[in-house]
């Protein structure tokens, strides 16, 4: 990974997308580097990123900075490690999870609207439940009660904009 940092010249600079800030995260997300940013903007406010934690490295890489350090910071930023690689593990499976789950939405569809066309209705709403599988039903009622809502949420607006004329 290569990254260029050069100053910027003009006051808007903290609306550039490579900020320094930001190639610490890439930095800590990419190879999992602990890496500790501090930077003071032209008013003296801090700003900070640290992966696993600011404190955490600085008690680790410079404990003579601390008035009692810890021996347990690296096994804290290991800690944190590895909570981080549990999320990241976690946020996987969720991802593959929804995969499967609109695979499984996608085919129970394309069953209804077969449904549909084989009994000749206009509308998927009208296909006969008794029809329909397992794994079509649940598919069915969702979408069902979405409709409900939307309709609902139609004729209040339509009810409310006829108040609104009715009144002078």
């Amino acid at each position: 990974m290569y990254v260029y940092l050069r100053m910027l010249s003009n006051k808007n600079g903290h609306e550039c997308t490579n900020t320094l800030l930001s190639i610490a995260k890439d930095l800590s997300q990419e190879f999992g580097a602990h890496v500790t940013v501090i930077a003071f903007s032209p008013t003296g406010e801090p700003k900070a990123y640290g992966a696993p934690t600011t404190d955490s490295i600085l008690r680790t890489y410079l404990p003579e900075i601390h008035t009692s350090p810890s021996p347990t910071c690296s096994e804290m930023a290991g800690e944190a490690a590895a909570r981080v690689d549990e999320m990241k593990w976690e946020v996987e499976e969720t991802a593959f999870l929804a995969k499967g789950e609109r695979v499984r939405e996608a085919a129970a569809w394309s069953k209804i609207l077969a449904a549909q066309t084989s009994v000749g209705k206009q509308n998927w709403w009208e296909v006969d439940v008794e029809a329909l599988g397992a794994d079509e039903l649940p598919v069915f009622v969702r979408a069902s009660e979405v409709l409900r809502i939307d309709v609902q949420r139609d004729l209040n607006t339509m009810e409310s904009s006829q108040k609104g004329k009715m009144q002078p």
